[in-house]
C-alpha cells in the first residue's frame, strides 16, 4: 500500500468521527477529480505531495469544528507522518500544503501547495456547498455562504487561466445564493 492510499485510509477512519463524514468523503471524491486536471496540466508536481495533500488537508476537523482546522490538521499531519517515517524534507512539504490551503495566515509557496489551495476552492465551486451553507445562515449560523464564495474565488487566482474558465460558476452560485437569501423560507 502506498503512501498515499494510506493517508486515505487513515482519512476515511479519522473523519468518520466528525458528523460531517458524508460530506468529507464527498469532498476527497471531488478533490481527487480535480487532481487529475492539475496533474495533466503541471506534471512538474510532486503527486505523492498533491495527493497526501489531498488526504490530510482537512484532517483537523476528526477533532471538532471550533478550532482553526489547518492548525490542528498540521499537527495530526505530523504526528501521523512521522509515525509512518515519512521523509522528514517531504513532510514539511505537505504539512506545509496543510498549512496553506486556505490561503489564511500562510500563503502555498510551492506549486504543491498552490494546487491544493486552488482544487480545495475550486471543488468547493464544483460539489456546491454555498446552498447548504445558506441555510444553516438562516438558522442562525455564523458562516456565511457569500463571505465562503468570495474568498473561494479569490484562491483561484493562484492558476488565473483557470480562474477565468470558472468565472460561469461562480457568478452562478453568487446569484443562486443572493435570491435565496431574499426569500422568506
Amino acid at each position: 500500500m502506498t503512501i498515499a492510499e494510506k493517508a486515505k485510509e487513515f482519512f476515511n477512519k479519522e473523519i468518520d468521527k466528525s458528523r460531517f463524514a458524508d460530506h468529507f468523503k464527498d469532498h476527497i471524491r471531488e478533490l481527487e477529480k480535480w487532481e487529475m486536471i492539475m496533474e495533466k496540466k503541471y506534471p512538474e508536481a510532486d503527486k505523492e505531495i498533491v495527493l497526501l495533500g489531498i488526504y490530510l488537508h482537512d484532517i483537523g476537523f476528526s477533532i471538532g469544528e471550533d478550532d482553526d482546522h489547518a492548525v490542528t490538521g498540521e499537527i495530526i499531519a505530523k504526528e501521523w507522518l512521522e509515525k509512518e517515517k515519512y521523509d522528514t524534507n517531504k513532510t514539511k512539504e505537505v504539512l506545509h500544503c496543510i498549512r496553506a490551503h486556505r490561503c489564511k495566515d500562510v500563503m502555498p509557496e510551492i506549486l504543491e501547495a498552490k494546487i491544493i489551495a486552488f482544487i480545495d476552492s475550486a471543488s468547493h465551486l464544483t460539489q456546491g456547498i454555498y446552498f447548504g451553507i445558506a441555510r444553516k445562515e438562516k438558522e442562525g449560523a455564523k458562516y456565511e455562504a457569500l463571505p465562503k464564495l468570495e474568498r473561494d474565488y479569490r484562491d483561484l487566482s493562484l492558476f488565473p487561466e483557470m480562474k477565468e474558465d470558472m468565472r460561469e460558476l461562480y457568478d452562478a452560485w453568487k446569484k443562486l445564493i443572493e435570491v435565496y437569501q431574499k426569500m422568506d423560507i
